[in-house]
């Protein structure tokens, strides 16, 4: 459910990008996140700043950022990223 976008070289984040807009529930998010064992960093009501293995930020239209160098932990993260957020896209 994301395009994975790597900002440049000297960057150490990956973006994600939604293939299909939708405004994220972040107060549900959030709780699914914890379930899952995410550690919440930080909510503001328009972005949720999470880790697991590294630091991740969500924000409400569903970018992503992920803070890693390490190509195979964001193909990772994106996966179960997209289970979580797009539940529902997944089964169709």
């Amino acid at each position: 459910m994301f395009n994975i976008v790597k900002p440049c070289k000297a960057c150490s984040s990956f973006v994600l990008i939604p293939r299909v807009e939708k405004k994220i529930e972040l107060e549900l998010l959030k709780e699914k996140l914890e379930k899952k064992n995410y550690l919440i960093k930080a909510y503001t009501g328009s972005l949720i700043s999470t880790e697991k293995k590294c630091k991740i930020n969500i924000y409400s239209s569903g970018k992503t950022i992920i803070k890693t160098k390490d190509s195979k932990l964001v193909e990772k993260l994106s996966k179960e990223l997209s289970n979580i957020l797009y539940p529902k896209e997944l089964d169709a």
